[in-house]
């Protein structure tokens, strides 16, 4: 930026020349937008009443919206009546419902229940048949032998000597 003051007293900067120092002060200068010292609550603030702004225009244009479709009311209501669900019955109105019809089942806002007829079929479905004393196993398992895994190394002996002696029994 060079700055070159005339004989005459007048200033050219940048080269535009300004009669006298008044004018070359009074000169426009552009402005930062924001404050340099604006911390990170005041911009938050800032936000959030320029999206409550928004939501107050966004707003009245549905509004305006909704009262264009006002000279369509009776069938439009009709429409929406067959797509959108009822309003969610309380569980027991649903029980009591499901029970007088004589249902087993029921479902509320997409999960199945029982009713107590449904609940004791259930019941009974599930119930397991045991066998009559002494015909079924014990469920303890069996201990096993302290010489399971040299059995399962040497065969059926005790002992290496023993099970080398039975190897030479075989040839």
């Amino acid at each position: 930026m060079a700055i070159k003051i005339k004989d005459d007293g007048s200033i050219v900067a940048n080269g535009v020349t300004y009669k006298n120092k008044a004018a070359y002060a009074a000169r426009t200068k552009t402005k930062k937008t924001g404050n340099i010292f604006e911390g990170r609550k005041a911009k938050e603030k800032r936000a959030a009443t320029a999206t409550a702004a928004q939501g107050k225009r966004n707003q009245a244009a549905t509004a305006k919206m909704y009262a264009a479709e006002s000279m369509f009311k009776s069938a439009k209501s009709r429409d929406d009546a067959k797509v959108k669900p009822g309003k969610k019955r309380s569980f027991k109105d649903a029980l009591d419902a499901a029970t007088k019809a004589g249902k087993s089942k029921f479902l509320l806002g997409g999960k199945g229940y029982f009713t107590k007829k449904g609940a004791a079929d259930n019941r009974d479905k599930m119930k397991t048949r045991t066998g009559e004393a002494g015909t079924m196993d014990s469920a303890k398992p069996k201990k096993s032998d302290r010489f399971s895994r040299s059995k399962t190394k040497f065969g059926q002996s005790r002992t290496l000597a023993e099970f080398f002696g039975k190897l030479k029994k075989k040839k």
